[in-house]
């Protein structure tokens, strides 16, 4: 583990009000390269707001507290894939009573019903320095990261392995970190304009900003927008699976609570909400010239139209194979 005068030298400079934050941003580090090291991440596509920081954003400024990814593994074993369950012993294997790097790691125990769920999250407990497990560890709150896969499934273009973005602690480090599969920007950002159009959360807003001041594909953007919320209406019940014109308008200062999401940005990259809005709002108005046949796949609640899916799906893919 890196030296603790360095850790609070990182967290110092980080320039967050939570800087306990800045420790599990370290922690995911480690994290992700004991999972390259096991050949989980073969088996999954690191994604959401870390791999955000980590890979993507131009200014690395918002922190989060779990390291997300998504399952891949039916790429590349059989149709099925991995399990929810095979999941989670094989990071019982990997992190559960193991000391790696000074940092000893303990996995809090799942139920039956948690392990019947589309998704895996765990709270792995990590213990540094002078800290050790004792009885009651799992009910600790101070020193976890919480590890989430997701099983929405498909992936819609190939992933690509990106080195992570260098920081200055990483000379601390005990190794150099390895490349880690990611999504293409262009399907990263559509998952975050369905979160965006079903949810009222400013993290992904800010997300947005953040990814807006990278390069992408406008086209493949707004087509894999509609692909992901065909796929998955999460919560929201409106009428159609998604609405551009609906999320544009949507893009308010009132509609966030911008208070809870400041505490985990560093106070040099914080953006005036409405300075944000304004220009996400422009950044983002290509979305609104859905086709035809994107119209089509909005309309259909009931997600009967496979083949008009499949017909955009293919279309995406052939675009990013000439790009």
């Amino acid at each position: 583990m890196i030296p603790e005068s360095i850790m609070g030298r990182v967290a110092h400079s980080a320039g967050i009000q939570d800087r306990w934050l800045v420790t599990l941003d370290v922690l995911s580090v480690y994290l992700l390269q004991r999972l390259n090291e096991t050949g989980m991440l073969s088996h999954m596509c690191f994604k959401g707001g870390i791999s955000l920081r980590k890979v993507f954003a131009r200014i690395p400024s918002r922190f989060s507290r779990d390291v997300d990814f998504v399952d891949a593994s039916y790429q590349q074993l059989s149709d099925n894939g991995l399990s929810v369950e095979q999941y989670y012993y094989k990071l019982l294997d990997a992190f559960d009573g193991q000391t790696i790097h000074d940092i000893q790691w303990k996995v809090k125990p799942l139920t039956e019903q948690e392990l019947a769920s589309d998704s895996l999250r765990v709270d792995l407990h990590f213990f540094i320095y002078d800290d050790r497990p004792a009885d009651g560890w799992e009910k600790r709150a101070d020193n976890v990261l919480s590890f989430e896969c997701s099983f929405r499934r498909p992936i819609l273009l190939p992933t690509q392995r990106r080195a992570l973005r260098e920081e200055s602690w990483f000379k601390n480090l005990e190794f150099f970190p390895s490349p880690v599969p990611v999504l293409q920007a262009e399907e990263a950002i559509s998952e975050k304009v369905r979160a965006a159009f079903q949810r009222n959360n400013p993290r992904d807003i800010f997300d947005l900003h953040q990814y807006g001041q990278v390069p992408f594909d406008e086209e493949l953007v707004r087509m894999m927008s509609v692909l992901k919320c065909w796929q998955d209406r999460g919560l929201y019940d409106g009428p159609k699976n998604f609405d551009p014109l609906e999320f544009l308008d949507k893009l308010k200062v009132e509609n966030y609570a911008w208070e809870r999401l400041k505490s985990q940005v560093s106070q040099h990259a914080w953006v005036d909400p409405e300075v944000l809005v304004k220009s996400l709002r422009q950044r983002l108005s290509f979305i609104s010239a859905l086709t035809e046949t994107e119209r089509e796949l909005c309309d259909d609640r009931g997600r009967r139209k496979s083949a008009v899916h499949d017909g955009i799906w293919n279309i995406c893919k052939a675009r990013h194979h000439k790009d």
